[in-house]
């Protein structure tokens, strides 16, 4: 009966990594950055803050490639058939997304302590790129919450 229930667990965390890559807050929250890239690179030829535009452009840049590749490493993931499972798989998905965290994290110390811009909308962006990075490190932390279970699933059934 234990088996049965634990077999049923790991099999509806794996049917539901398979829809997170497809329609998820992760693809919203990198659609959210993309298009406040976006804004920000409309910027960098007229603002007085240049410099501090370029660098934030990058951040958003490097985020989204971040989450690219997440997501390509989920469909990676799914492949693999539930019998052949094991741990790496699942603590190198894990380890990734806590990357993704720590650069997220420091993007937000740095526009938080050393970002003095001198034009209104820089303000502005540096305010809604914090915000989507504090998003991105909620939607992370649950994520990662998912991936310790399906991680403990996987030790069970292994002995």
């Amino acid at each position: 009966m234990k088996k049965a229930i634990l077999v049923f667990s790991v099999l509806g965390l794996l049917l539901s990594f398979n829809a997170y890559a497809l329609d998820n807050s992760f693809v919203n929250i990198r659609s959210r950055i993309f298009e406040e890239s976006k804004q920000i690179k409309a910027l960098l030829t007229t603002s007085k803050d240049a410099i501090l535009l370029s660098s934030m452009w990058d951040s958003c840049l490097m985020t989204m490639r971040e989450l690219d590749a997440y997501f390509h490493m989920l469909g990676i993931f799914n492949t693999i058939k539930q019998r052949d499972l094991d741990e790496d798989a699942v603590i190198f998905l894990s380890r990734w997304l806590s990357e993704v965290k720590a650069g997220s994290e420091l993007n937000i110390r740095i526009l938080t302590e050393s970002a003095y811009p001198t034009e209104s909308q820089a303000a502005i962006h540096i305010a809604r790129i914090k915000n989507h990075f504090g998003e991105l490190n909620t939607k992370i932390d649950s994520e990662l919450n998912k991936i310790s279970l399906l991680r403990e699933a996987i030790k069970r059934k292994k002995k």
